[in-house]
């Protein structure tokens, strides 16, 4: 899996089936890279999240709840809101959970909300998290913290904060980190299989392709 920033993530599987989460305009700061995809998953329609016409290749977009069976993976659309009061100030979220070669990763969009029990129980048994951490238009550091505390993955990977390049007025990871017991600082593409997931719950912090 790969990181350019924001939201916007590559994962690839064995099989070199490529997902693209949450593409960005250039108005966040961030250069759009030029990449291709087989799949585009939005977790919403605002222009930080859903620059679909930067990735080629004619990938199939997803952006609603549901289930989803493509070219042997399977992605999951859980409803979720982008605020803490159902979606008055934001609107909705989606959360995408993908089972990709024996891994399940979740990727938790612009969510803003109390996490409620249907949701844990949705994400019960994911490996690897991505989870806003910057606050303002998302969960903030603390909230954020408490959410890897509850779904305990494996891996946790904070996004959609701000970085040198970002121009979008979030918090930094530093406080989130601070929260969290275990941290590591990773490259900004990682290989990973169900075979090499820490024993333990890990924080990765990735470094941003641009």
């Amino acid at each position: 899996m790969s990181w350019f920033g924001h939201a916007m993530f590559l994962i690839e599987s064995r099989s070199g089936i490529r997902i693209v989460t949450d593409p960005y305009d250039a108005e966040t700061g961030y250069t759009p890279p030029e990449i291709t995809a087989d799949i585009v998953t939005l977790s919403h329609h605002h222009h930080d999240h859903n620059n679909v016409t930067a990735v080629g290749g004619l990938p199939r977009v997803i952006d609603t709840i549901g289930e989803f069976h493509i070219n042997g993976l399977f992605i999951e659309g859980i409803s979720s809101y982008h605020d803490e009061v159902k979606g008055e100030k934001r609107g909705r979220n989606t959360i995408y959970m993908f089972t990709i070669d024996g891994l399940t990763l979740a990727h938790m969009g612009d969510f803003g909300q109390p996490i409620t029990g249907e949701q844990v129980k949705a994400l019960q048994g994911v490996d690897v998290l991505f989870i806003p951490v910057g606050g303002v238009y998302t969960l903030d550091h603390k909230q954020a913290a408490e959410v890897v505390k509850i779904l305990k993955a494996k891996v946790t990977v904070p996004m959609h904060y701000k970085t040198k390049h970002c121009t979008i007025k979030v918090a930094g990871v530093e406080p989130f980190i601070q929260e969290m017991p275990v941290v590591k600082h990773v490259g900004s593409t990682v290989l990973l299989s169900a075979s090499t997931l820490p024993s333990e719950q890990e924080v990765w912090v990735m470094d941003y392709i641009q």
